[in-house]
């Protein structure tokens, strides 16, 4: 039996004003040398995450976009292309075949926010604190929509209700509500565990780490769930067996959730 650590990104591994993880680096130096592997599974696009996995020196396939593209998967045919371009599986309706119907609804209600298809980089830069060039890099999206919500539950609502018509949803994050297909998180978890298993020839468990409610499907679906506290404080409440709960925000709750795992999983 052999473990993966599939783990969200912003408040969770990535301090969420700094975006750095300089908390958790022993931690991820531990990870690498028992060659347990780190999936990053966030609501960030691929060339993002690209570089942040450039930045840990992570070369393991990741999930993008709160579940919608799993990427690195499939190995290339050709070698020369691999260096090129990267396998990337799609879950989800095409961020560009419901902008429309999105931009419809917006009118018909009269719903009163923003999204990241109508937003300049200098919008993304003050919601976000991203400089420009990591705020055109989050804008570059394939099959989700960020909205800046700014209008009340009741219209909140309104939208979930009208988007269940077109086989969409809207999942609430701490910064954003992100529009996407019907998918999740968690929608990974049997490709990462045929692919590990296959690679390993064992029985893979999922430790899961995140701080927000999209990550809450998969940390309901992994064998192990680390949660990090969110910016209020508040901790996710996971329907898992195995449940740890940091004491400290990111990147330290996540450094504190792998020592836990150190000491009573791994």
């Amino acid at each position: 039996m052999r473990h993966i650590v599939v783990t969200d990104l912003d408040g969770t591994l990535l301090d969420r004003h700094t975006y750095r993880f300089t908390g958790a680096l022993s931690a991820i130096e531990k990870l690498n040398q028992h060659q347990i592997p780190i999936i990053l599974n966030s609501s960030k696009t691929v060339t993002e995450t690209q570089d942040i996995r450039k930045q840990l020196y992570n070369q393991e396939p990741f999930v993008c976009e709160n579940g919608g593209l799993v990427c690195g998967l499939k190995p290339l045919a050709n070698k020369a292309d691999s260096e090129q371009k990267l396998d990337i599986q799609c879950l989800g309706m095409p961020r560009k075949e419901f902008l429309g119907n999105l931009a419809k609804i917006k009118q018909e209600l009269d719903l009163n926010y923003r999204g990241f298809a109508e937003a300049t980089v200098e919008e993304i830069v003050a919601w976000t604190g991203l400089d420009p060039i990591a705020a055109k890099r989050a804008m570059a999206r394939e099959l989700s929509e960020p909205l800046l919500w700014q209008d009340d539950q009741k219209a909140l609502t309104l939208l979930e209700n009208h988007l269940k018509e077109l086989n969409l949803q809207c999942t609430q994050g701490e910064k954003f509500n992100f529009v996407t297909g019907n998918f999740n998180k968690a929608s990974c978890f049997a490709d990462l565990k045929n692919y590990y298993s296959r690679l390993w020839q064992e029985e893979v468990v999922i430790v899961a780490i995140g701080s927000s409610q999209p990550n809450l499907p998969m940390l309901e679906e992994a064998d192990i769930s680390i949660i990090i506290p969110n910016q209020e404080g508040d901790s996710l409440k996971p329907n898992c067996q195995y449940t740890f709960w940091s004491s400290q925000q990111a990147s330290k709750g996540w450094q504190e959730g792998i020592n836990f795992c150190f000491k009573h999983v791994f």
